[in-house]
């Protein structure tokens, strides 16, 4: 990295420190393909009280690995490793298919809204291509009680150290190794970006009918934030991290509602998420 960025270590060390601090880089996370024997269960709701049970599951979120409060569609979020019976009224749920999460390029949100629209302006310039979205009909094998600790000790955060990873999941070098080796098999890891720090964006959640997820992952790829899709059964849910400004929440509107008009998506709607909760294992 020295090289890459002509850069002397000490200097290099302040950036990266400066970085992870301002969230403007999130260390890389590892997320599970969507087997049989791995589903991840996502929750939609709209509760009584949002603010009442987000403090009540942080005494109690055996099961689940996220939960966060919305304003929009729903009130509330929840993501379980198991299926469970959560309170309230049940707008959209089901486990999730694998992750997409772009990478994004290197350019101001301005320039990004200009890619967007000369895109908008020639969709037939975008090529349909199958989703990345996939559910796995199989069971993922060999999988052990090892394998699992291992996986659920990196979950948030694939840097932390290799002794303390076989030490935790009470295994031996040489399975920690080959799990490490041979994990884009079985799961996909994510590292975040946010230019401008992760505290300068909002987090929005659309929900989209469409059967065209390829050109929704080409259009918002041009973000200069990463963006986060899956499906959940016939709809996309898509992430995406827009500036606190008329411009960031107009450009995503406005192309939803080009597709909307092309027939290329058939509805969607929308929620922010306002606060959020990922319990530590």
């Amino acid at each position: 990295m020295t090289r890459i960025f002509n850069v002397n270590p000490k200097t290099l060390d302040i950036w990266w420190k400066a970085a992870i601090e301002k969230r403007i880089i999130i260390p890389p996370v590892f997320r599970r393909k969507s087997f049989l024997n791995f589903r991840e269960y996502f929750y939609f709701l709209k509760v009584r009280d949002p603010h009442e049970l987000y403090e009540s599951l942080q005494e109690n979120s055996e099961f689940l690995t996220y939960f966060s409060v919305h304003t929009g569609f729903c009130n509330f979020q929840i993501i379980s490793k198991e299926p469970i019976d959560p309170e309230g009224e049940r707008i959209l749920c089901g486990p999730r298919s694998d992750y997409f999460v772009t990478i994004p390029p290197n350019c101001s949100f301005k320039e990004s809204v200009q890619r967007i629209e000369r895109l908008l302006q020639d969709l037939n310039s975008l090529i349909f291509r199958e989703s990345p979205l996939q559910y796995h009909d199989t069971t993922f094998e060999p999988w052990d009680e090892k394998d699992e600790a291992i996986f659920w000790k990196i979950y948030n955060n694939v840097r932390i150290p290799f002794a303390s990873v076989v030490r935790s999941a009470k295994t031996y070098n040489d399975k920690a190794l080959s799990w490490f080796r041979n994990r884009d098999t079985f799961g996909d890891t994510f590292t975040m970006f946010f230019p401008k720090g992760e505290g300068s964006y909002v987090l929005s959640l659309y929900v989209i009918k469409t059967e065209y997820d390829s050109i929704l992952i080409d259009i918002f790829s041009n973000l200069p934030t990463s963006t986060i899709f899956y499906r959940l059964d016939k709809r996309v849910i898509m992430g995406v991290y827009v500036p606190f400004t008329l411009e960031g929440r107009f450009i995503v509107r406005k192309a939803l509602s080009i597709l909307q008009k092309e027939e290329l998506v058939d509805d969607y709607t929308n929620s922010n998420v306002e606060y959020y909760f990922r319990p530590r294992f």
